[in-house]
């Protein structure tokens, strides 16, 4: 779950709605997300996200872009321009086994007064704990634009390297900036398990960052004066960063900033061609109407799902019938199912609407007789002062033979077992229970323990499973008597 802050005022603006906090919160339902708190002095919401795989909703933005599609303000994939910016991020190959993938895009025309800075901010905040596993996967840079000359180079180089980073005043080096910097500390172990220090170069020599780690003080930060900004995602996996510039571009799109593509030049042993990003690949997915109204117990048509799919941000490509081609937007890659594709069209009737149905058949819950056997001589041992244990079925074969004098015997075997300590099912109950006490003799005696369980048996070589009982009485004077 995540969990972010927003101003109330300012999401009624993005909705062009005057909403009240019941209202706003019955329309966040359909982002998956709820109100847990409303600071009216503040202006502030605390909005809980409860999804986990859905970074596209960890803003306000993507939040009203939802419940615009629920309201059929705006429907189907949203779809912008991009042009070309020239610029080239060129990639050099040592990076190929450590952290190698980088999308960029160049945004111009930016307006953003301080309270949306801080908004994109968050969002990359949240992304770069969560989706990007403490920048681990993936991390954001956002940079000047004005500053930045193309090619860019996104290389390794040596740690003497100096620039000042964001929040600094000094030039320092990249080994001091790991050992005395905030952030330094705080990610510089990443960079640590790599061997080299990766580095984002303008054409100039200008540092634009230290990734994942933190940026430079003069290019690698925007203010409401900027016009223009480099938007760059680094990571160890290829799709994960080009999610992420997706998301990114649609927040900026929003408040109207133009989006630009930027090159990126792969060496042949990182990807085998250049790619032009931001990418807009989009995948499709085939779902079965009569497949998805017996799951859902719905009598949807399919002109309908194809209207429900466009509310919840999807477009529907052809309808062949009861078959229905979903495409699934760029920034969304949680959808792996035709399951999926069936919750978005029960959130999109809203889950309130849907009735419950009634049981085809009445049945009463109970016990097996096997069960109800296992508890009557539960009871009667307990009847005979026993204290009852529970072994595991998975065992070491030594507890079942050498440590009761027993010779090695044929028993159900794990394949692969990580130890031999849980290798072999348990043929027999009472060598767990010697086992037992054999760790207990510290306690006051008599003892009197006993277990009911299965046991586990190769018989004609099938594996046979039973329930056993085992009783176990140690004392100085016992007997078979005591039994």
């Amino acid at each position: 779950m995540v969990s972010i802050k927003a101003s109330y005022k300012k999401m009624q603006e993005m909705l062009g709605k005057q909403l009240s906090i019941e209202q706003l919160e019955d329309l966040l339902s359909y982002a998956k997300s709820e109100i847990d708190q409303y600071i009216e002095e503040e202006d502030m919401l605390v909005i809980d996200i409860k999804t986990s795989n859905r970074p596209d909703l960890w803003s306000p933005e993507g939040m009203i872009r939802e419940i615009k599609g629920i309201l059929e303000e705006e429907s189907g994939i949203p779809e912008y321009e991009v042009k070309e910016s020239g610029y080239v991020v060129k990639v050099d190959s040592q990076l190929a086994s450590t952290r190698p993938y980088i999308a960029c895009a160049v945004a111009k025309n930016i307006s953003l007064t301080d309270y949306y800075i801080k908004q994109i901010m968050q969002l990359s905040e949240k992304i770069d704990y969560s989706y990007g596993r403490r920048r681990k996967r993936s991390s954001i840079g956002f940079y000047n634009l004005s500053m930045i000359k193309s090619p860019i180079e996104y290389k390794v180089i040596e740690e003497t390297h100096e620039f000042i980073p964001l929040e600094s005043t000094e030039k320092m080096s990249l080994e001091r900036i790991l050992e005395e910097h905030e952030k330094g500390k705080e990610f510089g172990h990443i960079i640590k398990g790599y061997g080299h220090y990766p580095i984002l170069l303008s054409a100039d020599g200008t540092t634009l960052s230290l990734p994942p780690v933190i940026n430079s003080n003069d290019v690698g930060k925007i203010t409401e004066e900027t016009t223009g900004s480099l938007i760059e995602v680094t990571g160890t996996n290829f799709e994960t960063v080009n999610v992420v510039l997706n998301i990114l571009c649609q927040v900026l799109v929003t408040h109207g900033a133009e989006i630009y593509s930027v090159k990126i030049e792969y060496p042949p042993d990182i990807y085998t061609r250049s790619v032009i990003t931001p990418l807009f690949d989009k995948e499709e997915i085939e779902i079965n109407l009569d497949v998805v109204n017996k799951y859902l117990g719905t009598k949807m048509k399919p002109k309908d799902a194809a209207k429900l799919v466009a509310k919840r941000r999807f477009n529907c490509n052809s309808i062949d019938s009861n078959i229905l081609t979903i495409e699934i937007p760029p920034y969304r890659k949680d959808i792996l199912h035709w399951v999926d594709i069936a919750e978005e069209l029960a959130i999109a009737l809203d889950y309130n609407k849907i009735g419950p149905t009634k049981w085809k058949v009445l049945t009463t819950g109970g016990l097996l007789p096997e069960t109800e056997s296992e508890n009557l001589v539960r009871n009667i041992l307990v009847g005979a002062g026993g204290t009852e244990v529970l072994t595991n079925i998975l065992t070491d074969p030594e507890i079942l033979t050498t440590k009761v004098n027993i010779d090695k015997q044929e028993y159900v075997r794990i394949e692969n077992p990580v130890t031999s300590t849980y290798s072999v099912m348990r043929k027999m109950i009472y060598p767990l229970l010697i086992n037992v006490l054999s760790k207990n003799t510290h306690e006051t005696y008599p003892q009197m323990l006993f277990e009911v369980g299965e046991i586990v048996k190769l018989i004609d070589k099938k594996v046979v499973t039973q329930s056993n009982a085992a009783f176990l009485c140690a004392d100085a004077d016992a007997s078979f008597e005591d039994t």
